[in-house]
């Protein structure tokens, strides 16, 4: 009797990817060790609305005839300094309106701050929705109670470092004519004014160097009934505030005072109570070795933390009584972290409850809390896309200091070279329980981009609007750049099946791509025997079903609703390792898809 031979069908096993892409880019580790959602090359790609697909496009909202230095936003239109004037443009009917001129041709910076919006440049600027003008800096009362000749008088108010104006009040005796101001060397030539029982007089001559009024009739007796106003500069502290570079406004519990800082010294100046004209004389402090430059603010919680390249403080607000029993709000500073700073000003972004910048030494930190002794209050987040010798990234950037952060979307996105290293972080929120931060920090989604060029931005009606060069731009959902293809790719890890010694033959592979949108996704199949890879003959296409978003290179007779599943067959055999790559350079076409399954065999083992 002659016995029959059986047969069995191969036994394959399924690995699953649910959310590919996910997990973000990690240049960090090898291609072979990270999570199965990450990937160790990835252009142009995200997660937007849900879904992994295609980064924002790029279009332009407005051409100028010169270069936009500046952007900032108030009462609904968009301010910006174009050469030298301030220009407002309204996005709803295109239209501009000159506000101001005679400013240099650089950089300032837009300050919103009780109800106003201000341009510190070479000329300090205010607006209020109906006047643009230079601010006129307050003139301080610096005495009352002062007798004509100048031998007693009660200090009330610090001279501003912003103006030249100041005052003294005087007793009138009925008698003297000459009376003596708190400053010699006034300004030669400069306005004087004089009030006498509430009115102006201009019976008086003016004795500059001496710092001298003498009135042609003595001013009657009374009671701080002699008000003169007269000028004096103090260049040196004119610059302390014009020459800032980064402003917060801060109070405690409330945003009350105007800070400045970025003069090169290492010191902060802060305004009197909601008055942007007036920086009192001694309304300021220094920040730790002035060989250091403060780099930029951030508010978290009820503190203001202040930045330098090495080192953070955090400054804190209280009141105080002085001997009179009036009370008096002090600002203290207690230093943070020492190592950890920002050299990338711009970068400073609050995100998430928390305070995020970026460092040229440790790329992107966070500050896990203001408690002074707690020696773990920074953390580094960018570990995944930093690069090094292996890879080149973030850190590898040149002009890095000159960064910008753009916080959008539950995204804060680095900005330099026409690169973006963006965080999505409401995928993936920073834990700040843990007692591993660097596999904490391995667990972030990091994507990159490139062609994004932007020298500065606001939100605006919940989009972001940017500058580069004379044009406003703007990230929007749509599928191309300014007209042109965004190219993008995605390449998963490599699988080794959690069988490393063991030979596999990859069967099949199955995509689940999204039907709302027009697509087009390239694969090849990686293999360690050709890392270079292995063209699939098949692409992978959906056509579009939105009339509004037509155009006859997405158009085809087959479209699908939702999702479809499309299967390959690889036919891959005997590799150790395996993974795919999916690229796109098509205009006006996503690449994106929500599952990706391998079905596979082990073979034998690997002699």
């Amino acid at each position: 009797m002659i016995q029959q031979k059986t047969y069995s069908a191969p036994s394959y096993k399924t690995l699953a990817i649910p959310s590919p892409g996910s997990g973000g880019l990690n240049i960090q580790d090898l291609e072979y060790q990270l999570s199965e959602n990450q990937s160790p090359h990835m252009l142009n790609m995200m997660l937007k609305n849900g879904v992994f697909g295609k980064r924002y496009g790029q279009s332009t909202k407005k051409v100028f005839d010169s270069n936009i230095l500046a952007i900032g936003k108030y009462m609904g239109n968009i301010i910006l300094h174009i050469d030298t004037k301030l220009i407002k443009y309204n996005v709803e009917d295109d239209s501009t309106e000159e506000l101001f001129t005679g400013l240099e041709a650089k950089k300032g910076m837009f300050i919103n701050f009780n109800r106003m919006i201000y341009y510190l440049g070479n000329k300090y600027i205010q607006y209020d929705n109906e006047e643009c003008k230079e601010v006129e800096p307050y003139a301080p009362d610096v005495c009352i109670n002062r007798k004509p000749d100048g031998t007693y008088s009660d200090l009330i108010e610090d001279y501003n470092r912003l103006g030249t104006a100041f005052k003294n009040t005087f007793h009138g005796d009925g008698t003297t004519k000459v009376y003596v101001l708190t400053d010699q060397e006034l300004d030669d030539g400069s306005e004087v004014l004089c009030e006498v029982d509430g009115k102006e007089t201009t019976s008086f001559t003016v004795d500059y160097a001496a710092g001298k009024v003498t009135f042609t009739t003595a001013p009657a007796k009374g009671t701080n009934n002699v008000v003169i106003t007269a000028h004096k500069t103090e260049q040196e502290y004119i610059d302390s505030i014009m020459n800032n570079r980064y402003w917060c406004s801060y109070g405690g519990q409330n945003n009350s005072r105007l800070f400045l800082a970025g003069a090169g010294n290492a010191i902060y100046y802060y305004s009197d109570v909601f008055d942007a004209t007036y920086f009192p004389e001694l309304n300021y402090a220094t920040c730790g070795n002035g060989e250091e430059d403060i780099t930029g603010f951030g508010i978290q919680y009820d503190t203001m933390v202040v930045f330098k390249p090495s080192e953070i403080y955090g400054v804190g607000y209280y009141f105080t009584e002085d001997e009179d029993g009036f009370s008096k709000a002090l600002f203290s500073s207690a230093i943070l972290s020492t190592g950890f700073g920002c050299d990338i000003p711009k970068s400073i972004s609050y995100v998430d409850n928390k305070l995020i910048w970026a460092s040229t030494d440790f790329g992107v930190c966070l500050l896990v809390q203001t408690v002074i002794k707690d020696e773990r209050n920074v953390q580094k987040i960018s570990r995944n896309i930093n690069g090094g010798t292996r890879q080149t990234g973030l850190l590898q950037e040149q002009g890095l200091k000159d960064a910008i952060a753009i916080n959008y979307d539950g995204k804060y996105m680095l900005c330099i070279n026409g690169h973006v290293y963006a965080w999505d972080y409401q995928l993936t929120p920073y834990s700040t329980d843990t007692k591993y931060p660097d596999q904490t920090a391995k667990g972030l989604s990091w994507f990159y981009w490139d062609n994004v060029y932007v020298d500065d931005y606001i939100t605006f009606s919940q989009n972001i609007l940017y500058i580069k060069d004379n044009k406003l731009n703007k990230l929007g959902n749509n599928l191309d750049d300014f007209g042109q293809a965004i190219p993008a790719y995605y390449q998963t890890p490599m699988f080794d099946f959690d069988a490393p010694d063991m030979l596999k033959t990859i069967k099949r592979m199955f995509v689940q791509v999204r039907g709302d949108t027009p697509s087009l996704t390239k694969i090849k199949y990686i293999t360690e025997e050709n890392p270079d890879g292995e063209d699939e003959l098949e692409d992978i296409q959906i056509y579009t079903r939105l009339w509004e978003e037509f155009a006859w290179n997405t158009w085809g007779w087959q479209f699908v609703t939702y999702a479809n599943t499309f299967s390959r067959k690889c036919s891959i055999k005997k590799v150790q390792m395996f993974g795919m790559l999916f690229s796109n350079d098509q205009l006006d076409k996503d690449m994106s898809f929500s599952n990706l399954q391998m079905l596979y065999q082990l073979v034998k083992a690997v002699k």
